[in-house]
């Protein structure tokens, strides 16, 4: 069998996740990120291609069409800018048009950065939020319609208005998601939170994010290999009360605010260089 366009024309490829980090550990998964030009067809045909994602037992791979990738960059995507910044000996491939790709990658460095860093940060803050109640106070059953004011009539429940009918199905969407959250949670994830009280790798993880925000801000600068990788191991491993926790990560979303407005970065990118090179790319 022959391989996979996504893979024969492959024109960058790297190492992503925690392993580019520095904050693996035996546990980690070895996750790549990669480029492809597509063939003439999806290019200009009626069939699209934007990525290509495979999962495996030890490692997630995406493929991105080099113009899906551009336009998250251009959105400065946590994830894309990463993937551009990777410290040398994470990159697994990279052909020449590669090298002209991660060469260009400052110009998709703007003061969006702090949004997306932040709102990426913040939407992981949200769902360890939401698992901590669930540690702290579990739902203790399932919700009825009864218990809204909800009576049988006719085969079908009515309630008396619809703030109760709604607030019902919100108690109910509530305890369905819980359910889904005891049945799937990740083991190694379970532990950190039974010893620690909240999933510390999600902590550590959107403290790095904010951190990164604004380190590019601040100076123009994305490292994506921690300078910081001990400390926020320490918070893996349990460095932050909960409380803690909060608190620093309000007080660096505040900062990330201060410095967004005071960057020298562009405002927004300079979108017809990047399509010029994604042009002369394909």
């Amino acid at each position: 069998m022959s391989e996979p366009f996504w893979e024969r024309n492959l024109i960058y490829r790297v190492v992503i996740g925690s392993q580019a980090y520095g904050l693996a550990n035996a546990q980690s998964d070895l996750d790549t990120c990669g480029v492809c030009i597509p063939p003439r067809r999806y290019l200009l045909g009626l069939t699209p291609f934007e990525q290509q994602v495979t999962h495996g037992t030890e490692r997630d791979t995406v493929v991105y069409a080099l113009v899906k990738f551009a336009w998250l960059a251009l959105e400065c995507n946590p994830n894309i800018i990463e993937a551009l910044y990777v410290e040398p000996g994470h990159i697994l491939h990279c052909d020449v048009y590669g090298e002209q790709l991660r060469a260009a990658r400052q110009l998709f460095l703007t003061r969006q950065a702090g949004q997306t860093f932040s709102g990426y940060a913040i939407s992981q803050l949200r769902r360890l939020e939401r698992h901590h109640r669930w540690l702290v106070h579990p739902p203790e059953h399932q919700p009825t319609q009864e218990e809204f004011g909800g009576r049988a009539t006719e085969g079908r429940y009515k309630f008396p208005d619809h703030d109760s009918e709604a607030t019902y199905r919100s108690a109910l969407k509530h305890w369905n998601h819980y359910q889904v959250w005891r049945r799937d949670r990740n083991p190694a994830r379970a532990e950190l939170e039974a010893r620690y009280g909240y999933d510390t790798k999600h902590a550590m993880h959107l403290l790095r994010l904010l951190r990164m925000g604004m380190e590019i801000l601040e100076t123009g600068e994305v490292h994506v290999y921690r300078p910081d990788r001990e400390w926020l191991l320490g918070v893996r491993n349990g460095l932050l009360e909960y409380e803690e926790l909060l608190a620093l990560a309000a007080e660096y979303e505040a900062r990330l605010a201060i410095l967004q407005a005071a960057s020298t970065l562009p405002e927004a990118p300079e979108v017809e260089q990047v399509e010029a090179l994604v042009i002369a790319l394909q």
